[in-house]
This record gives C-alpha cells, sequence and structure tokens, in this order.
C-alpha cells in the first residue's frame, strides 16, 4: 500500500521508529555513497567557501594592512614550497605545458640550489603583485569555478615563471662560454710571470669571493686576474671595455672589504 499523504518522510512504513536510510530513500545518486572522493568534494567545498569570506573579508579592508600581509607571507611560503619543489624534482615544465606554457627550454641538468633560490624568489614576488593587482582587485577569482585561492595563485606563478625562465635560460646560453670549469680554465689560460705578492693577493681575492659571484663575466674576470692576465686582455677576451674591468675588479675588492670589516 502506498504511504499516505500525512506519513513521515523519514518512517514510509508508519512504524514510528527511526530508520536506517538506503540509497531508495535519499535524493541523490547511488554512486555518492559509495564513492571515496566524496570526503574529498566536501571539504573543496569547505575550502572554496572559507577562500569566498576571506577575499571578502580582505576586499573590505582594500587587500592592504596587517591581514593582508599575513596572507600573503603565509601565500608566498605555500608558493615558494611549491615550486621550489617542483624546480628540484625538475616536474616545473610539465607543470607550465599542463597550463599552455610549452615551448620552454629544456635546462639539460639539475637545478643549483641557488638557482632555485633567485628564480623561485623572483616568480613568487611577481605573481603576489599580480595576483593583488590583476586578479584580486579586478575580482577576477571567482569561487564558482572551482579554484580555490592556493591553486589560482600557483597558476599564477607558472605565468611569472615562464617569463623569468625564458629570460633566466637565455641569459645563461649567451653567458655559458664564461662559466668554464675552474680548473679547466687555469690549466687553459696558465699563472702569467707576475709578482708573487701581487699573484698571492689576487689568488686570495679569487679565492674568497669567486663562490659568491653571481655575474658571470665578472667571476670571469676574477679568475683571469688570478691567472696572471693583465686588464687590457682581460676586456678583449670578455669584449668589454678595459675601464668595465677596472670597475668589475674594484667592486668586487671593495665588496670584500666591506664583508671583512662587517
Amino acid at each position: 500500500m502506498a504511504p499516505g499523504p500525512d506519513r513521515r518522510l523519514d518512517d514510509p512504513a508508519g512504524s514510528g521508529a527511526p530508520i536506517q536510510p538506503g540509497a531508495e530513500d535519499l535524493d541523490v545518486p547511488e554512486s555518492w555513497l559509495l564513492e571515496p572522493s566524496l570526503r574529498e568534494q566536501a571539504e573543496r567545498i569547505d575550502r572554496l567557501a572559507a577562500d569566498l569570506e576571506l577575499v571578502n573579508d580582505l576586499a573590505l579592508e582594500g587587500f592592504a594592512g596587517t591581514n593582508w600581509t599575513k596572507f600573503e607571507t603565509e601565500l608566498a611560503k605555500y608558493g615558494m614550497a611549491v615550486i621550489g619543489g617542483w624546480m628540484r624534482r625538475r616536474l616545473i615544465f610539465g607543470r607550465c605545458r599542463e597550463r599552455g606554457f610549452g615551448g620552454l627550454p629544456e635546462l639539460g641538468r639539475e637545478f643549483e640550489p641557488e638557482e632555485i633560490d633567485q628564480i623561485t624568489d623572483e616568480t613568487v614576488g611577481k605573481a603576489l603583485y599580480h595576483f593583488r593587482e590583476d586578479v584580486l582587485l579586478k575580482r577576477r577569482w571567482d569561487y564558482q569555478r572551482g579554484a580555490t585561492l592556493r591553486t589560482f595563485f600557483v597558476g599564477q606563478c607558472l605565468i611569472r615563471f615562464a617569463n623569468i625562465y625564458r629570460r633566466w635560460w637565455g641569459n645563461e646560453v649567451r653567458n655559458g662560454y664564461l662559466l668554464p670549469n675552474d680548473t679547466e680554465m687555469l690549466v687553459r689560460h696558465g699563472a702569467r710571470d707576475i709578482g708573487a705578492d701581487a699573484r698571492a693577493v689576487d689568488g686570495v681575492l679569487a679565492e674568497q669571493v669567486l663562490s659568491t659571484i653571481k655575474d658571470p663575466r665578472v667571476r670571469r674576470a676574477m679568475e683571469l686576474t688570478a691567472a696572471g692576465w693583465e686588464q687590457i686582455e682581460i676586456a678583449q677576451e670578455l669584449a668589454v671595455s678595459r675601464k668595465a674591468v677596472e670597475r668589475m675588479l674594484a667592486n668586487e675588492r671593495d665588496r670584500l672589504r666591506r664583508r671583512m670589516v662587517g
């Protein structure tokens, strides 16, 4: 017999006892009850709802002030961890391709730790700026599209990484010939016949600063100076003026003095 109109919805049999709902009693697909990712979907909805509330609160403050600084700091930490981790495991190129930023030249080797730090710092820094200016302030993040704030920010990081990496890789290619193995360079060029005192001073200077020099031209100038080359010869080797070589060496000496004094 069909249930009467006054029968309780949770007690179709009219017994008055509580029942355990089955799939036939719920207005949802049966697969939802068996789908293991249902919890993940629910948590994702909760995160999106929390993100929406957070964005609205930050918007009321103009995405500035103490709360924004805290949020920006946490976002930066997350972006650094994600992009740095992908670079260390060489997954970054695949992630860029997935987002439509293909065609990035492969490095052909592992990233050095300082390279990861340098590229990641610039990537996250620019991503934070554009995330605020171009996404949040212009209300371009839409929770209804299903992407959390963190996911959207990582996408912004990939956009910035692609441009930053292309420029960095171009510099590596152009200056690659300026980065020979130290031992090979000294063997090829050899130490010139200069005064022992000058050779000792430049040798110590080069040993102390070579590992900290980021500019490959300056590094090469220091190496050749330690090998006894004249500044005019170094200028010809690097295709720069003698004055430029003089400035490179003087700046590095000043930097070393400041570091030793400090």
